[in-house]
């Protein structure tokens, strides 16, 4: 046993020895990294460092995309070291930068990553102590840190993007981004730099490849899905949009410079191309000074010449300068003793003096400048002489290999404008010529074409205002067709764009197009874009320019204000409140044209429904919702007339009824009678005080019916129910009767009616506390000796109308279902019986005595005996079956089927009572024990048990299930127990 035993725990060590050769295999050791969320929440972002960054990377988008003139300069240490040393320079930067700002764009370089060819310092965040202890943590916060630092200070800064983790810690704080020669043929770095918030700059590869940096444009410009970690640290799948500000950033390589015009030359063409932004960023630095910094201001002379003087110099759109506080570069002491570093000196690429860089700044100053005036026009000849070359470029056909082309002679366009070619005489009808060529770039489904041709749109609006009238009519209607499009981003161009027209030429006369595509657009996207334009045209346009076309303006804000899409209607409230603060004058006008529901939207009050509608709508809805659904439903058939309340009119404010003389006749009546409605099953009060009969007179009533029951053998709440069919004709008063009388009735429908009706609203009705009602409620000692089924409808002469299933009769009682020969019947009339005082009183009174008790009656008398002689049903014959009201089982006995069924109503309660008894009825016969129903059960007493379909949560029975379902299994069970 002991070998055995040895042999088992080695086989087990080289399994689990086995197992470590498996993962982690070389690795050292494992260190948890902070959560970026909990660094940012640490170091969280100013309200002045959010500004500088948001400013910094809306002025080098425009740069990258060719909207801003200026030059973008990216400059400062090859690597930060000492965060106090670039602070400093961080100062003296932003100091130049407010100077020279009318010319050139400054991002501060702070590189805090460095991608090493072998090994070395890899930079602050990786070793941030610059021991190799790497202290990763700690360098992620001294780099937040020192970016908001900068940013306060109001100067916009770029770095390196070398990891895919870091940017999450660091992503929020910079401007521009750059992805370095040895990454940008990185898959990884290209999807990283599809989802990242920043312009981005590809450098070309180490060997010179600038087509490596043209295909990683393109990738990022696509959406990817990748692996990386959320600002929680957790692992997530990324899914991005792609950016469209990223160019290519010349640097050299191991063939030499690649900075010089004929290689600028050669690489726009093929940007162009291969239709990517051919504007790019040429590196003095790397490469292009063969590593030595001293290089650097010769490579910035030669863009300042290509700026002045070339044809290549339109393309440049930014320069990248090493640059630190001491020229030169150090290297880590071995012996670890960091005092021995010069402040302010690189210990990574060698850069130039504080010194060299300003002279370098000046000299791009001034070839931004000559750049500008070189476009410029010195005179209409000038300009004129210009436009026909423009124009030879755009006269093509558009494809794929002429978009840079009519992209090129639309900026140059753009940048005629601004020169201030607007102020000759012969600029208006000269560029008429190129209104079509114009059109046919907005409508182009190359979105940085149309986005060009829309900015022309605008730069014509800011320069010449309202002379722009004359060039708008041209052009307005192509460039509102954007706004309908289905790609948001033309929507969103196309209505800044038109927007910015608004605002700075007012276009009064394109006041009828906005409002017909308001009003009348089938699209959807295009009313919301109109009703934006709108609104501009509201609030900019003068007076004397809107008064002409008031009419119309005032009908596209009724439209939309009730338009289906909900953009529209929040824009076009907008538009109306702007209208009415301009044109007060014309409110009660504007507002008498609106209909109820644009009324409704903008929350207009009308005096006069105020003054003659007495009852509030609320109100009024709250009393229809408390009417029968027979009636509810009666009253909205077409054609049906509205059958009146039943005290002839409705409680006013004050508490008095209204006059009754305008109601009208039931709907009901005659041979064009409606088709009976099934109403639904409402609960009914347990009492109705027994001395009301003292207030009330004569009256005419179509039912008046109470039936009572005890529950037997039930030990809790042995309830009279009182049911009563409420009169569907006015109520008709002794002349004796109180004056508030009336206004007891209507509440007393509304209490018996409610489905929430209860003791309690009783005692409120009548003014009584609750225990009197209760009292009211008791039953009787006739009830409590009286068998439960015995108890039969009595006060009843007549009972018209549909009876709900809550009223619906037992099998066992005679005459209890009609055959389709009493249907016959429901098209004749219902009849009416009037109820004296004094048969009121005697049947209040009797009113839970026993059906032999009853007031005899003939026509009762004739349908039992009419009922006997028919043939038994499948639903009377099946045995222990009845039903009882929804409302549980302490609701009343139902009441007699006296009335009119349509063939549907009796077909639907025989299919009912037909359905097996409920597992409520088992689970009673169950306590009760065994027992058998006897052939003379009801002349016994013994009544069949019933089937609750559905229990009343408000009983006192705690066994009381919700929805029931029988089915025949259970009713064997049912039958076999008795």
């Amino acid at each position: 046993m002991g070998a055995e035993n040895q042999n088992q725990n080695q086989n087990q060590h080289r399994y689990v020895h086995a197992l470590n050769e498996l993962d982690d295999v070389n690795i050292r050791r494992i260190r948890p990294l902070i959560p970026p969320q909990i660094l940012m929440e640490d170091l969280p972002l100013t309200e002045s460092a959010a500004a500088t960054i948001v400013k910094g990377r809306r002025a080098v988008a425009d740069i990258v995309d060719g909207k801003d003139d200026r030059l973008l300069v990216v400059v400062g240490p090859c690597s930060i070291h000492h965060p106090v040393a670039a602070l400093e320079y961080a100062d003296n930067l932003r100091a130049y930068a407010d100077t020279a700002s009318d010319d050139l764009c400054i991002v501060m370089r702070v590189y805090f990553e460095k991608p090493r060819t072998t090994i070395g310092w890899k930079g602050l965040i990786n070793d941030p102590d610059l021991n190799n202890n790497f202290a990763i943590n700690k360098g992620l916060r001294k780099a937040r840190t020192l970016l908001l630092d900068i940013a306060e200070k109001g100067m916009p800064a770029g770095c390196e993007l070398l990891d895919t983790i870091s940017p999450q810690y660091i992503g929020d704080l910079i401007s521009w981004g750059a992805i370095g020669a040895r990454t940008t043929e990185s898959q990884v770095h290209r999807e990283l730099a599809s989802g990242m918030s920043v312009p981005i700059g590809f450098k070309n590869g180490t060997d010179g490849n600038v087509k490596i940096a043209v295909d990683a444009i393109k990738s990022a410009e696509s959406s990817h899905c990748f692996l990386s970690v959320t600002k929680q640290g957790l692992s997530a799948i990324v899914e991005t949009e792609g950016n469209k500000h990223c160019h290519v950033i010349l640097r050299g390589g191991a063939d030499g410079p690649n900075y010089e015009e004929q290689y600028v030359q050669k690489y726009v063409e093929q940007l162009a191309k291969a239709a990517v932004n051919p504007r790019l960023m040429v590196d003095c630095s790397h490469g292009n000074s063969s590593k030595d910094f001293r290089k650097q201001p010769i490579v910035a002379e030669s863009i300042a010449h290509q700026l002045t003087a070339t044809e290549t110099g339109k393309y440049i759109s930014g320069v990248m300068i090493e640059s630190n506080l001491v020229e030169g570069n150090q290297s880590i002491p071995n012996d670890g003793d960091l005092s021995k570093l010069i402040y302010g000196k690189s210990i990574t690429d060698a850069c130039v003096n504080w010194d060299d860089t300003v002279r370098i700044l000046d000299g791009l100053r001034e070839a931004v400048r000559n750049r500008r005036r070189r476009a410029s026009c010195e005179s209409a000849s000038d300009f004129e002489a210009k436009f026909k070359t423009l124009i030879a470029k755009l006269d093509v056909v558009e494809h794929e290999e002429t978009w840079s082309q009519i992209d090129d002679a639309l900026k140059s366009l753009i940048s005629l404008v601004k020169a201030g070619a607007t102020k000759f005489d012969s600029f208006v009808p000269t560029m008429k010529q190129a209104a079509k060529f114009i059109n046919s770039a907005i409508s182009s489904e190359r979105t940085r074409l149309s986005g060009t041709a829309l900015t022309l749109v605008e730069e014509l609006a800011r320069m010449m205002e309202t002379r722009f009238h004359p060039l708008l009519d041209m052009l307005f209607q192509t460039a509102m067709k954007t706004c309908g499009r289905a790609n948001k981003v033309f929507v969103t161009r196309g209505v800044n764009c038109l927007t910015t027209v608004i605002t700075y030429s007012h276009a009064p006369e394109q006041t009828p197009h906005i409002c017909r595509a308001t009003s009348t657009d089938p699209n959807k996207t295009m009313r919301a874009s109109a009703a934006k334009l709108l609104m501009a045209t509201v609030s900019c346009c003068t007076v004397p320019e809107l008064t002409p076309h008031l009419a119309i303006v005032e009908k596209a804000i009724a439209d939309g204000v009730v338009d289906a899409n909900p953009d529209a209607r929040t824009t076009a409230r907008q538009s109306y409140e702007i209208y009415i603060k301009r044109f007060s004058d014309r409110v009660e006008q504007f507002h008498a044209g609106l209909s109820s529901i644009a009324k409704k939207y903008l929350k207009i009050v009308d005096k006069a429904s105020q003054t003659t509608n007495a009852r509030p709508q609320a109100q009024f809805a709250a009393f229809r919702q408390r009417l029968p659904l027979r009636d509810r439903i009666a009253g909205q058939r077409p054609g049906a007339q509205q059958a009146p309340i039943a005290s002839g009119g409705v409680a006013g404010r004050n508490g008095t009824s209204e006059a009754s003389a305008e109601a009208k006749p039931v709907a009901s009546a005659g041979p064009h009678r409606l088709k009976p409605v099934r109403p639904l099953a409402r609960p009914v009060p347990t009492a109705v005080r027994k001395d009301i009969k003292a207030a009330i007179g004569p009256m005419t009533a179509t039912a008046v019916a109470t039936t009572a029951t005890t529950a037997a053998g039930a030990a809790t709440d042995v309830t009279v129910a009182t049911v009563v069919a409420l009169p569907a004709v006015p109520l008709k008063l002794d002349d004796n009767a109180p004056p508030a009388l009336g206004t007891k009735c209507n509440s007393l429908e509304n209490v018996l009616m409610s489905p929430h009706s209860n003791k309690s609203s009783l005692a409120r009705l009548f003014g009584e506390d609750q225990s009197t009602t209760e009292q009211l409620a008791a039953p009787s000692d006739t009830n409590k000796t009286s068998p439960p089924d015995s108890a039969r409808a009595s006060a009843s002469p007549t009972i018209s109308g549909p009876v709900s299933r809550a009223s619906s009769p037992g099998p066992k009682d005679d005459g209890a279902l009609h055959s389709t020969a009493d249907d016959k019947k429901a098209g004749e009339p219902e009849k009416t019986a009037a109820i004296s005082a004094t048969e009121l009183d005697k049947n209040a009174s009797s009113a839970t005595t026993s059906a032999d008790e009853a007031p005899a009656n003939p026509t009762k008398d004739k349908e039992e005996r009419t009922a006997a002689k028919r043939p038994v049903s499948r639903a009377q014959r099946a045995p222990g079956l009845s039903f009882s009201s929804l409302n549980g089982a302490n609701s009343g006995r139902a009441v007699r089927g006296a009335q009119q069924r349509s063939t549907v109503a009796s077909r639907l309660e025989e299919a009912l009572r037909a359905r097996p008894q409920s597992r409520q009825a088992a689970d009673s016969s169950a306590e009760r024990g065994p027992q058998r129903p006897t052939k003379n059960a009801a002349a016994t007493g013994d009544s069949p048990r019933r089937m609750t379909l559905r229990s009343d949560t408000r009983t006192t029975s705690t066994k009381a299930p919700g929805y029931l379902r029988a089915t025949a299994s259970s009713a064997k069970r049912v039958a076999g127990t008795y």
